[in-house]
This record gives C-alpha cells, structure tokens and sequence, in this order.
C-alpha cells in the first residue's frame, strides 16, 4: 500500500540563512548605532561650547523634514527608474527598503564599496538582479558627485568669482569637464570597465550601461540638490530665527559640503569633513557667523542623521527578507 502521509516537492523553507541574515543585520545596526552615537555626542559637546542663543522655530524645522523626506522619495525613484531600465520590476515600496536600509552603512569606514555591496544583496532578496542593482547604485553615486559639484559651482559662481581672485575660469572648466563625462558615460563605460579589469583583474558585471538610465540619474539628482538647499535654508532659518542669502546660496553650500562628505572615504557618512566644510561655506559666504555656522553644521547633521535612521529602522523591523514566489 503507497504511503498516506502527504509529501511535498517545494523547497524546504531557508530558515538557518534567514535567521543569520536577521543576526547579521543586528550586529551591524548595533555597530552603526554605536558610531554614530559617539559622533554625534562629540559633535554636541563641541555645540554646547558655542557661545550662541538660538530659538528654534520649529514649525520651518518639521517643514524642512517634509522636503528632504520628498527629496528622499525623489532619489528612491531615480534609482528605482535606473534598474527598471535595465529590464528589472522593482515596486517603489522595495525600492525605499532597500534604499534607507543601505544607508545604514553609510556609518562605517569606506562606506561607498560597503553601500554599493549591499544595494546589490538586498535587490537580490527582492528578486532583481544584484548586478544591476549594484550597477545602478554606483553609477548613481557617481552622477551625484559630478552633479553636486556643478550645481555647487553654478549656484555659488558669484561667490566663487569674488573668492577666487580671478581662478573662476578654472572651476567652470572643471565643472564642464565633469557635466560633459556624466552625459558621455554610456559610451566610456565599456573603455572604463576594461581598464579596470586589466588593473584589477577582476571583470564588474555591469552589462550595458543603457542611456536612460544615466539621463534620468542626472535629472533625479539635480533636482535632489535643489530640494536639499531649499529644506537647508528652511532649517536654518528654523534654528536661528533669521537667514542671509538666497536659496541658491544654501544650494551651494549644501552641494560643496555634501560632495566634500563623498570624497572622505576614510570617514564614516562624510562625519567631520562635511560639517567642517558646511561651516565654513556659510561663514565664507556672508550667510552666518562663525558660532551660528558650527550651530548650523552641527544641529543639520543631528537632524539629517535622524532623518536617515529612523525610516531605516523602520524598515529593518518590517523585515526584509524576500517574499514568498508565486505559485
């Protein structure tokens, strides 16, 4: 007689992976949560330091969260139409999971190749191929880097001309230079994937870099440098009770500072580099005294750094593990 128990041909269910990928993203969101709070309790001692009274408004504070969390929706999307172009289905739900949990390694030393690594494991937990995922997310941080750049230089080119004693010519040239790559990267990519296969003898599984995909990236990050000046001045404005300038001045030192965090690799989310650089730019150009730019550095980092971990967080709870296929 043929056995009555039933059997069943699926697979049988990960749960030894799922349970050390659940470990894993604990121990590394215990570690980052740890940086980060050492950082930030040096940068507030350095803050209460500062011989300044301010008075919150905190009516601009909550607006200027309500615009950088639309500037998030905007970058979420850009990278989401990005792997789309890749023949990839990615909803926009995933595609924010994936983004705020990868920003967790932001926090830890070369964050860039970390960030890169985990776009490309968790898209594979949502079913999209991790090399265009990963593709995607470093071709990405590269059109920002060039975009932040020139938006910095166009919006602060007055400045620049006034502070430069007559060298302006040379950062439009840059700024030039930089534009005319981001547009000309589909048809360099292939030369730069060779070359870094012959220096590195590894080979990146990018596959073809479709136009699109870079032309909405450009699209997608300048408006997000334009959004994050305009949230930066609501803040300031929200943390001094009064602002200098034009939004396009704040455009202009959130780009540079920004751009500046991107290139400390050595330093976790740009952590010193960034804030010394937004401090500085808002002294320089006539936005803020010196104790209200640390105020404005140091309180915009706090308040960025939440805006970042708390959606992050929320996600992790949530969970990300893939969902079950179809029948």
């Amino acid at each position: 007689m043929p056995d009555a128990t039933p059997t069943s041909i699926a697979p049988p269910s990960p749960a030894p992976r799922n349970k050390l990928w659940v470990g894993v993203q604990i121990a590394v969101t215990a570690v980052v949560l740890w940086y980060v709070a050492v950082k930030l309790v040096e940068q507030w001692r350095k803050f209460r330091g500062t011989p300044l009274e301010v008075h919150p408004r905190w009516g601009f504070i909550a607006l200027s969260c309500v615009v950088v969390l639309a500037t998030y929706s905007v970058l979420i999307e850009t990278w989401r139409r990005m792997v789309i172009a890749w023949g990839e289905q990615l909803a926009f739900s995933d595609a924010a999971s994936i983004w705020f949990v990868s920003t967790l390694v932001r926090y830890v030393p070369g964050n860039t190749v970390v960030q890169v690594g985990a776009f490309a494991e968790l898209a594979r937990r949502r079913r999209v191929a991790p090399a265009t995922a990963a593709g995607a997310a470093a071709i990405n941080t590269v059109v920002a880097i060039a975009t932040g750049f020139v938006v910095a230089l166009l919006a602060g080119w007055r400045s620049i001309e006034r502070l430069s004693h007559g060298n302006s010519v040379l950062y439009l040239a840059a700024a030039i230079v930089l534009l005319a790559g981001s547009l000309l990267l589909p048809t360099i990519m292939p030369a730069l994937l060779r070359g870094i296969r012959r220096v590195t003898g590894r080979s990146l599984p990018i596959g073809i870099l479709p136009r699109r995909a870079v032309y909405q990236s450009l699209g997608g990050n300048v408006i997000a440098w334009g959004l994050y000046g305009v949230a930066f001045q609501l803040f300031s404005y929200g943390v001094l009770g009064t602002t200098r300038g034009t939004t396009v001045d704040y455009v202009a030192v959130w780009a540079a500072s920004y751009v500046i965090g991107y290139l400390a690799l050595a330093m976790p989310a740009g952590i010193g580099a960034r804030d010394g650089a937004q401090a500085a730019a808002l002294t320089m150009l006539g936005l803020a005294t010196a104790e209200q730019g640390i105020t404005v550095a140091v309180t915009a980092r706090l308040w960025l750094t939440v805006l970042e971990l708390v959606p992050a967080l929320i996600y992790l709870a949530r969970g990300t593990r893939p969902r079950d296929p179809a029948p």
